[in-house]
């Protein structure tokens, strides 16, 4: 039959904590000096369905174990009849080149062909051949009296789970231990930890192996049985013929089953097993010295399923734990950073909210359990990535001026990419720090503000911060994006024309009109446009524009009888200028005035020559009917009048007759056109 090597678990051995404290459990003759099957531990034949007890005896100048057979024994197909005290394990003590000087035990059980031979007295008498045939029977070496019977189905669940203990566990967890074995070692309050000793081996044929087994058990007093709390296993003890190190660890159930209680066991049962192979018929020899039984080292319980859920600035740690433990240490910061530089904090749960993390950040995170100031549990490490701050976007900030109920007024415009809560808009002067301008909030991608004194908001001539950056919910916001706005200058104040001392010029024109404006700000110079106004084109003016450096101006000779648009826009250096201020004013009437000299029509022609145009000023409210005529005769136009300007355009270049007719006579006037 193929072997199944059953697997040994020292990787478990990694799994404890933090190493602080180890002391000796007393372990029964652990070198065996004074061993005999009296002091400690018991012999087992596994071909036996009966345990060896300690009160059987041992024929005289054997050192082993006997079983006094009486029946019919059926093995393998085979019915054999014994009626005498067969010795059916040699144990024998041996002190050629055992480590320290020690003495080691050295196990050997008879062969199946020897016990159904008439010369098995005499291979006891012999000492068995150390030379082993394929039919020796194994045995088991252990602190407490063990039930083979009940033993089997344990063994036989280890080799069906290819020696896989979680496979093996709900079998041994489903009995009870005191079925199989009673005794073990006390423990006294001390925790198991580690099995230490020496091995040699020979199998009855090559490839086979030994075993360790370690049981703690508690004893239950709601059932009035032990239960099997924790176990430790080394089932590959191979051949070799030198004394080998070999180490079993004590691990509590819940090492094995994340969520199980962590009893502490009352009593260790220790098995040494001469052969733990898939054919249990075949036998060994094993020899075994300086056992030594370690407590467990003086630790806090190891955190178990440390889990990250994170949001963008926050994350949710939750873990759990196999034992009572008072208080939790939890450090975390940036992958990579170094432990001891994090942000450290404690807690009593086994959960824990951190906050105030950076969005779309990779975290390191240790959690630990914490015993007393010098006894604490190994770290247990995650990393979580906080969620990317999906807030929206500003996109496309941009500023821009008009004028809303003759207020000039800044309009921040941007947009997003996602719809958020709300957008906050943060403004101060040039260079402030943002948490300490003015803040402000919006559910549109647009902002208002007036920019004039008047309105109490903004200074004239001053440069602004303005920010803008969307709000989620909560503390989840977008990035701000900036743009900077100069406000305007100074808007002049109250305006007034002055008509003193008026005058009519040689061409029929008006002196002496003059405007004025109140401005009590820092402006340094005023743009002053001036024209004719014309209800029919409201926009075009035949405009002069002038700078002055003082708030007034006195307008040359105007036309008489003609109302005129001036604006005045105030400069503040730098390029940066005002709102525009404008006013309409009527200039008198000349009477009595000729040919366009003698004639009282009252008729003005100008700019004359022209260009392209001209402009006729009639009296306001005097009707007239225009008519224009090239040289030869022919008329080009007619334009009734009913007063005010009105333009002429003019066909091409050259001279032109223009008849106006009124209710007071006729005028006619040459135009040149250029």
């Amino acid at each position: 039959m193929k072997r199944i090597i059953l697997s040994l678990l020292l990787g478990l051995l990694g799994m404890g904590g933090t190493f602080h404290a180890q002391v000796p459990i007393p372990l029964p003759n652990s070198s065996f000096e004074q061993w005999d099957n009296h002091s400690g531990y018991n012999v087992t034949v596994l071909f036996f369905n009966l345990p060896v007890y300690s009160d059987y005896t041992t024929p005289s100048g054997w050192n082993y174990p006997a079983y006094p057979v009486n029946q019919s024994v059926s093995f393998m197909g085979m019915t054999v009849n014994i009626n005498t005290s067969v010795p059916v394990v040699l144990a024998t003590l041996e002190n050629t080149a055992v480590p320290n000087g020690n003495t080691a035990v050295k196990l050997q059980t008879l062969m199946i062909d020897d016990i159904v031979s008439s010369t098995v007295l005499n291979l006891a008498g012999s000492s068995i051949d150390s030379s082993l045939t394929s039919q020796v029977i194994p045995s088991i070496l252990t602190t407490g009296q063990v039930d083979i019977d009940a033993m089997i189905p344990i063994i036989s669940s280890l080799l069906s789970g290819n020696g896989d203990v979680v496979s093996m566990l709900p079998t041994l967890l489903a009995m009870d231990v005191n079925d199989f074995i009673t005794g073990g070692i006390p423990l006294n309050g001390l925790r198991p930890g580690l099995l230490t000793g020496s091995y040699k081996f020979h199998s009855a044929i090559g490839g086979d192996n030994g075993g360790v087994i370690m049981l703690g058990t508690h004893y239950n007093a709601a059932t009035h049985q032990r239960d099997i709390v924790g176990l430790g296993m080394n089932l590959a003890l191979i051949d070799t013929s030198v004394y080998t190190p070999f180490e079993v660890e004590y691990l509590p159930l819940s090492a094995y089953m994340p969520g199980s209680p962590n009893v502490q066991p009352d009593s260790l049962i220790v098995a040494i097993f001469s052969s733990a192979n898939a054919n249990l018929q075949q036998g060994s020899s094993l020899w075994v010295d300086n056992l030594a039984l370690w407590s467990a080292p003086d630790t806090c319980a190891d955190v178990n399923s440390l889990a990250a859920v994170s949001d963008i600035h926050e994350a949710e740690l939750s873990w759990s734990v196999n034992d009572s433990v008072d208080e939790f240490e939890i450090e975390y910061g940036p992958a990579g950073f170094v432990p001891g530089s994090g942000i450290v904090s404690t807690t009593t749960t086994t959960s824990v909210t951190l906050s105030a993390l950076d969005a779309g950040t990779l975290y390191d995170v240790y959690v630990r359990t914490l015993c007393s100031d010098t006894i604490y549990g190994d770290w247990s490490t995650t990393q979580f990535t906080t969620l990317s701050d999906t807030c929206a976007t500003v996109l496309d900030l941009m500023v821009q001026n008009v004028a809303y109920d003759a207020f000039p007024m800044m309009v921040l415009q941007w947009y997003g990419n996602v719809q958020p809560d709300h957008w906050e808009v943060e403004y101060g002067p040039q260079g402030f720090a943002l948490g300490t301008g003015t803040r402000e909030e919006t559910e549109e991608t647009t902002f208002e503000i007036y920019t004039l004194e008047e309105s109490g908001v903004l200074n004239p001539n001053t440069w602004y911060d303005f920010y803008v950056r969307s709000v989620c919910h909560d503390d989840v916001y977008g990035e701000w994006d900036s743009v900077q706005y100069l406000t305007f200058c100074a808007d002049v104040g109250a305006v007034a024309v002055s008509n003193d001392n008026l005058a009519a010029t040689a061409d029929n024109r008006i002196s002496g009109y003059s405007i004025a404006w109140e401005d009590n700000s820092d402006n340094r110079s005023w743009g002053v446009y001036y024209g004719i106004y014309n209800p029919e084109y409201p926009d075009f003016n035949w405009g002069t524009h002038v700078s002055v450096d003082t708030q007034r101006f006195d307008f040359p000779p105007l036309n008489p009888g003609v109302t005129y648009s001036v604006e005045i826009t105030p400069y503040c250096g730098d390029g940066n200028y005002g709102n525009t201020k404008w006013i309409n004013f009527t200039t008198a009437t000349l009477t009595g005035i000729g040919t366009f000299g003698d004639s009282k029509v009252g008729c003005v022609v100008y700019p004359n020559p022209a260009n392209g145009q001209c402009v006729v000023s009639l009296p306001a409210g005097q009707p007239a009917e225009l008519r224009l005529f090239s040289l030869d005769g022919r008329l080009l136009q007619t334009v009734a009048a009913m007063g005010g300007p009105v333009v002429l355009q003019l066909p091409w270049s050259g001279v032109f007759l223009l008849q106006a007719t009124t209710p007071v006579g006729t005028l006619t006037k040459k135009i040149v056109n250029e």
